[in-house]
């Protein structure tokens, strides 16, 4: 968290859920879903998402994914990520 005076920018991760997608790394199953924020704040309060992105990684290898933000909602009602679903490979092990 950066702070200047009465206003800053906040970095904030938060574990959605758990979601089946064939890891390229491993070939495990096990994802874990995440969503990283930055958010502008004004004395302590959000005002403004700044960036907004979501993450899949894997439970055994740690290699992770971004998602397309468009795919989002029906991954999270489904609780699985396919292969076009994948913007692009951010670490692979």
């Amino acid at each position: 968290m950066v702070f200047v005076g009465i206003f800053g920018v906040k970095s904030s991760e938060e574990k959605l859920r758990d979601v089946d997608f064939e890891c390229t790394g491993c070939l495990s199953d096990k994802m874990e879903l995440f969503a990283f924020r930055k958010v502008f704040e004004f004395f302590f309060l959000p005002v403004l998402t700044l960036r907004k992105s979501h993450v899949i990684a894997c439970s055994s290898c740690k290699s992770s994914y971004k998602l397309k933000e468009d795919k989002m909602e029906e991954i999270l009602l489904k609780g699985k990520v396919k292969y076009e679903d994948v913007e692009k490979i951010v670490k692979e092990y």
